[in-house]
């Protein structure tokens, strides 16, 4: 006796429709604000407030790109370069650090130590930035690379320590104990065994302090004044928008052109990034 027909049209269909549905739609609305963007980068600027909205350019033109190659782009994109390494590799260093002392040692309230380092992730940054300001004052490196640099390492920082000490938790202690019989130091052991063997952690670390340092806003404009050190963010933000007028579509060229170099440092390091965020909850 021969099999019913099945039909083509089965429930389990229908909801993987939906689902992919849902997420086309929404991967649609979050690139809209991103095609706005490179669009309006294309226009010349009595272009931009015509109704209705043109959603391709009628005039198509590269001025805005063209306009933005001197000097001054050159030496923001040095600083944030430079603001955005240093804390990179700092806050990732001193994660680590203080991760390998939180999974090696026993104190008491460690686990409280670490909710409040996720804790405080959550902290407004506005309220952080009032202690730092006041300390950076004090110490007289306000309007300096280390003002920016240690800002963002404290923001970072947290992440870094968390992340890094679920890596370090997964990793067996014998080989640490037989360097250790064997005369080699702590930091040694650190250096020379652990974090080699927590790179996804590492790497994961470092790029979430770097794009996070690169599109840092408030601080660039509330701790830096000299055009000599400002970031990119903050020299877009001066540059472009006066008080009642702001040449939008040059802005925009110069947003393309800033958010492209961490676009491609993601899709290098992405497999790097997702295995970093993922490994650590998954072993």
């Amino acid at each position: 006796m021969s099999n019913p027909t099945r039909p083509l049209v089965t429930y389990r269909n229908i909801n993987a429709m939906a689902a992919y549905t849902i997420a086309i739609s929404a991967f649609a609305f979050l690139l809209l604000p991103i095609y706005w963007l490179v669009v309006t980068s294309f226009k010349p600027l009595e272009s931009l407030f015509v109704v209705p909205p043109e959603l391709w350019p009628h005039e198509f033109t590269f001025t805005n790109y063209v306009n933005q190659f001197d000097t001054r782009l050159i030496r923001m994109f040095q600083n944030s370069l430079i603001v955005s390494g240093a804390a990179a590799v700092l806050s990732t260093f001193a994660g680590s650090l203080c991760a390998y002392a939180i999974s090696r040692f026993y104190f008491p309230y460690k686990n409280a130590l670490l909710l409040f380092f996720l804790a405080s992730m959550a902290f407004p940054l506005p309220l952080l930035m009032i202690t730092m300001y006041s300390t950076f004052y004090q110490l007289g490196l306000l309007d300096t690379y280390w003002a920016l640099i240690l800002g963002n390492t404290t923001l970072g920082l947290p992440l870094s320590v968390w992340l890094m000490t679920k890596f370090i938790d997964q990793i067996a202690v014998d080989m640490e104990e037989a360097a250790l019989l064997d005369g080699a130091p702590p930091f040694s052991v650190l250096i020379h065994i652990v974090l080699p063997m927590v790179r996804p952690g590492l790497a994961a670390s470092a790029i979430f302090v770097f794009v996070t340092s690169w599109n840092e806003l408030l601080m660039g404009l509330t701790f830096v004044s000299s055009p000599e050190v400002r970031t990119l963010p903050a020299g877009i933000t001066l540059a472009f928008l006066g008080e009642f007028e702001g040449d939008w579509s040059e802005m925009m060229a110069l947003a393309v052109m800033v958010t492209l170099p961490v676009f491609l440092l993601f899709m290098v390091m992405q497999k790097s990034f997702l295995k970093g965020m993922t490994a650590g909850a998954l072993k």
